[in-house]
Protein backbone atom coordinates (compact mmCIF):
# COMPACT_ATOMS: atom_id res chain seq x y z
CA UNK A 1 0.00 0.00 0.00
CA UNK A 2 2.47 2.41 1.02
CA UNK A 3 4.88 1.63 -1.98
CA UNK A 4 1.34 2.40 -4.39
CA UNK A 5 1.01 5.28 -2.79
CA UNK A 6 4.79 6.23 -3.55
CA UNK A 7 4.46 5.76 -6.95
CA UNK A 8 1.71 7.54 -7.17
CA UNK A 9 3.05 10.46 -5.41
CA UNK A 10 6.45 9.93 -7.79
CA UNK A 11 4.44 10.60 -10.88
CA UNK A 12 2.31 13.32 -9.46
CA UNK A 13 6.27 15.10 -9.01
CA UNK A 14 7.35 14.08 -12.40
CA UNK A 15 4.22 15.08 -13.91
CA UNK A 16 3.97 18.75 -12.33
CA UNK A 17 7.91 18.59 -12.98
CA UNK A 18 7.49 18.18 -16.47
CA UNK A 19 4.19 20.58 -17.10
CA UNK A 20 6.80 23.12 -14.96
CA UNK A 21 9.60 22.83 -17.47
CA UNK A 22 7.27 23.26 -20.56
CA UNK A 23 6.16 26.28 -20.10
CA UNK A 24 8.75 27.94 -17.22
CA UNK A 25 12.51 26.28 -17.76
CA UNK A 26 14.74 26.40 -15.40
CA UNK A 27 17.50 28.66 -17.01
CA UNK A 28 20.65 27.32 -17.81
CA UNK A 29 23.60 28.37 -15.56
CA UNK A 30 25.47 31.99 -15.74
CA UNK A 31 28.65 31.72 -17.65
CA UNK A 32 31.90 32.37 -15.24
CA UNK A 33 33.33 36.04 -15.51
CA UNK A 34 35.30 36.13 -18.45
CA UNK A 35 33.76 32.86 -20.40
CA UNK A 36 32.85 34.02 -23.41
CA UNK A 37 29.37 32.42 -24.42
CA UNK A 38 29.53 29.74 -26.69
CA UNK A 39 28.97 30.34 -30.68
CA UNK A 40 27.27 27.68 -32.64
CA UNK A 41 28.92 25.90 -35.62
CA UNK A 42 27.47 26.62 -38.99
CA UNK A 43 26.12 23.52 -39.79
CA UNK A 44 23.87 23.21 -35.91
CA UNK A 45 22.56 26.79 -36.47
CA UNK A 46 19.43 25.82 -38.30
CA UNK A 47 18.07 23.26 -36.10
CA UNK A 48 19.03 25.62 -33.11
CA UNK A 49 17.05 28.69 -34.25
CA UNK A 50 14.09 26.72 -34.79
CA UNK A 51 13.90 25.99 -31.11
CA UNK A 52 13.44 28.81 -28.37
CA UNK A 53 16.13 28.52 -25.70
CA UNK A 54 14.69 29.33 -21.80
CA UNK A 55 13.90 32.79 -21.83
CA UNK A 56 11.90 33.12 -24.89
CA UNK A 57 9.64 30.31 -23.50
CA UNK A 58 9.36 32.42 -20.49
CA UNK A 59 8.67 35.72 -21.86
CA UNK A 60 5.98 33.70 -24.79
CA UNK A 61 4.09 32.07 -21.68
CA UNK A 62 3.61 35.27 -19.92
CA UNK A 63 2.04 36.87 -23.18
CA UNK A 64 -0.57 33.87 -24.47
CA UNK A 65 -1.05 34.17 -20.24
CA UNK A 66 -1.75 38.09 -20.49
CA UNK A 67 -3.47 37.65 -23.82
CA UNK A 68 -6.22 34.48 -22.45
CA UNK A 69 -6.91 37.06 -19.49
CA UNK A 70 -7.30 40.08 -21.81
CA UNK A 71 -9.22 38.33 -24.80
CA UNK A 72 -12.16 37.02 -21.72
CA UNK A 73 -11.90 40.67 -19.63
CA UNK A 74 -12.00 43.05 -22.88
CA UNK A 75 -14.87 41.68 -24.57
CA UNK A 76 -16.98 41.02 -21.40
CA UNK A 77 -16.55 44.67 -20.38
CA UNK A 78 -17.46 46.07 -23.82
CA UNK A 79 -20.61 43.47 -23.83
CA UNK A 80 -21.44 44.77 -20.24
CA UNK A 81 -20.97 48.64 -21.20
CA UNK A 82 -23.29 48.50 -24.08
CA UNK A 83 -26.35 47.00 -22.96
CA UNK A 84 -29.34 46.33 -24.93
CA UNK A 85 -32.76 47.77 -23.71
CA UNK A 86 -36.36 47.32 -24.09
CA UNK A 87 -36.65 50.31 -26.39
CA UNK A 88 -33.22 49.44 -28.49
CA UNK A 89 -32.01 52.54 -27.11
CA UNK A 90 -27.49 52.85 -26.25
CA UNK A 91 -27.26 49.71 -29.01
CA UNK A 92 -23.86 49.11 -30.65
CA UNK A 93 -22.88 47.13 -33.44
CA UNK A 94 -19.35 46.08 -31.75
CA UNK A 95 -20.93 44.07 -28.82
CA UNK A 96 -21.52 41.08 -30.72
CA UNK A 97 -18.49 41.12 -32.74
CA UNK A 98 -16.26 41.28 -29.40
CA UNK A 99 -17.24 38.16 -28.79
CA UNK A 100 -16.25 36.82 -32.06
CA UNK A 101 -13.08 38.68 -31.75
CA UNK A 102 -12.58 37.43 -27.91
CA UNK A 103 -13.00 33.81 -29.27
CA UNK A 104 -10.66 34.30 -31.93
CA UNK A 105 -8.02 35.88 -30.11
CA UNK A 106 -8.51 32.98 -27.41
CA UNK A 107 -8.34 30.28 -29.63
CA UNK A 108 -4.72 31.70 -31.35
CA UNK A 109 -4.11 31.40 -26.96
CA UNK A 110 -4.78 27.78 -27.34
CA UNK A 111 -2.97 27.31 -30.64
CA UNK A 112 -0.29 29.10 -28.93
CA UNK A 113 0.30 27.23 -25.72
CA UNK A 114 0.34 23.99 -28.04
CA UNK A 115 3.44 25.69 -30.38
CA UNK A 116 5.05 26.94 -27.25
CA UNK A 117 5.24 23.36 -25.80
CA UNK A 118 6.76 21.92 -28.67
CA UNK A 119 9.32 24.88 -28.89
CA UNK A 120 8.02 26.05 -32.67
CA UNK A 121 9.69 29.56 -33.27
CA UNK A 122 8.20 30.29 -36.38
CA UNK A 123 4.88 29.57 -35.87
CA UNK A 124 4.53 30.95 -32.85
CA UNK A 125 6.22 34.13 -33.70
CA UNK A 126 3.65 34.29 -36.57
CA UNK A 127 0.51 33.52 -33.90
CA UNK A 128 1.57 36.36 -31.62
CA UNK A 129 1.53 38.66 -34.79
CA UNK A 130 -2.18 37.25 -35.62
CA UNK A 131 -2.86 38.00 -31.41
CA UNK A 132 -1.19 41.29 -31.84
CA UNK A 133 -3.64 42.66 -34.51
CA UNK A 134 -6.34 41.03 -32.73
CA UNK A 135 -6.35 43.50 -30.25
CA UNK A 136 -5.13 46.39 -32.45
CA UNK A 137 -9.42 46.52 -32.80
CA UNK A 138 -9.52 46.99 -28.49
CA UNK A 139 -6.63 49.00 -27.39
CA UNK A 140 -3.51 49.77 -30.13
CA UNK A 141 -0.78 49.70 -27.37
CA UNK A 142 -1.22 46.42 -26.09
CA UNK A 143 -1.60 44.94 -29.61
CA UNK A 144 1.52 46.50 -30.35
CA UNK A 145 3.16 44.67 -27.58
CA UNK A 146 2.46 41.24 -28.69
CA UNK A 147 3.36 41.95 -32.68
CA UNK A 148 6.93 43.83 -31.32
CA UNK A 149 7.09 40.34 -28.67
CA UNK A 150 6.65 37.91 -32.56
CA UNK A 151 9.45 40.74 -33.97
CA UNK A 152 11.97 40.19 -31.41
CA UNK A 153 11.63 36.18 -31.50
CA UNK A 154 12.01 36.11 -35.46
CA UNK A 155 15.29 38.72 -34.74
CA UNK A 156 16.68 36.58 -32.83
CA UNK A 157 16.30 33.86 -35.04
CA UNK A 158 18.43 35.74 -37.31
CA UNK A 159 21.33 36.63 -35.23
CA UNK A 160 21.44 32.98 -34.38
CA UNK A 161 21.66 31.67 -37.84
CA UNK A 162 24.17 34.29 -39.28
CA UNK A 163 26.39 34.82 -35.83
CA UNK A 164 25.73 31.90 -34.01
CA UNK A 165 24.98 33.56 -30.81
CA UNK A 166 22.37 35.68 -29.54
CA UNK A 167 24.75 37.77 -27.17
CA UNK A 168 24.50 41.55 -28.33
CA UNK A 169 28.31 42.16 -27.20
CA UNK A 170 29.77 39.07 -29.09
CA UNK A 171 27.97 40.22 -31.80
CA UNK A 172 29.44 43.50 -31.83
CA UNK A 173 32.72 42.58 -31.28
CA UNK A 174 32.39 40.23 -34.38
CA UNK A 175 30.88 43.01 -36.65
CA UNK A 176 33.94 44.98 -35.60
CA UNK A 177 36.78 42.73 -36.34
CA UNK A 178 35.14 41.68 -39.66
CA UNK A 179 34.94 45.31 -40.86
CA UNK A 180 38.73 45.62 -39.20
CA UNK A 181 39.92 42.82 -41.34
CA UNK A 182 38.11 44.25 -44.20
CA UNK A 183 39.32 47.76 -43.75
CA UNK A 184 43.10 46.15 -43.92
CA UNK A 185 42.56 43.99 -46.61
CA UNK A 186 41.27 46.44 -48.73
CA UNK A 187 44.10 49.35 -47.29
CA UNK A 188 46.99 46.02 -48.85
CA UNK A 189 45.58 45.74 -52.49
CA UNK A 190 45.35 49.78 -52.41
CA UNK A 191 48.78 49.74 -51.41
CA UNK A 192 50.63 47.75 -53.88
CA UNK A 193 48.64 49.23 -56.86
CA UNK A 194 50.23 51.86 -55.75
CA UNK A 195 53.62 50.41 -55.92
CA UNK A 196 53.52 48.72 -58.94
CA UNK A 197 52.13 52.12 -60.62
CA UNK A 198 55.00 54.01 -59.56
CA UNK A 199 57.68 50.70 -60.28
CA UNK A 200 56.06 51.34 -63.52
CA UNK A 201 56.40 54.98 -63.78
CA UNK A 202 59.89 55.52 -62.33
CA UNK A 203 61.17 52.40 -64.01
CA UNK A 204 65.13 53.91 -65.50
CA UNK A 205 65.22 50.81 -68.18
CA UNK A 206 61.64 51.86 -69.40
CA UNK A 207 61.98 53.64 -72.98
CA UNK A 208 60.90 56.99 -72.50
CA UNK A 209 59.12 59.01 -75.48
CA UNK A 210 60.22 61.36 -77.56
CA UNK A 211 59.62 65.13 -75.92
CA UNK A 212 59.46 68.27 -77.59
CA UNK A 213 61.41 71.08 -77.58
CA UNK A 214 60.37 73.63 -75.49
CA UNK A 215 62.79 76.31 -78.15
CA UNK A 216 61.69 76.85 -81.26
CA UNK A 217 63.52 79.02 -84.01
CA UNK A 218 61.75 79.49 -87.18
CA UNK A 219 63.64 79.34 -90.23
CA UNK A 220 65.02 82.69 -91.82
CA UNK A 221 63.06 84.04 -95.05
CA UNK A 222 65.48 83.83 -98.16
CA UNK A 223 67.05 87.11 -98.91
CA UNK A 224 65.68 89.26 -102.06
CA UNK A 225 68.25 90.48 -104.77
CA UNK A 226 68.35 94.17 -105.36
CA UNK A 227 68.12 95.72 -108.56
CA UNK A 228 71.41 96.68 -110.33
CA UNK A 229 71.12 100.86 -110.63
CA UNK A 230 70.75 102.15 -114.35
CA UNK A 231 73.53 105.26 -115.44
Amino acid sequence: MSSDSGNGSSRFISWTFGLREAFWPTPPPKPAVGDEPEIIPPERRKAAMTRLDPQEVRWSFLAFLLATIAGVAIPAYIVASNKVTKRGKNTIAVAPDAWLLGGAILLFCIIGFVLLWKRRRSLMAFDLFLIGFGFTLFIGLVGFVFILLGGWLLLRAWRMNKYGTTNSKVIAKETAAARKDRGGASKGTASKGTRTKSKATYDPDARKPPVASKRYTPKSPPRKKLPKPTQ
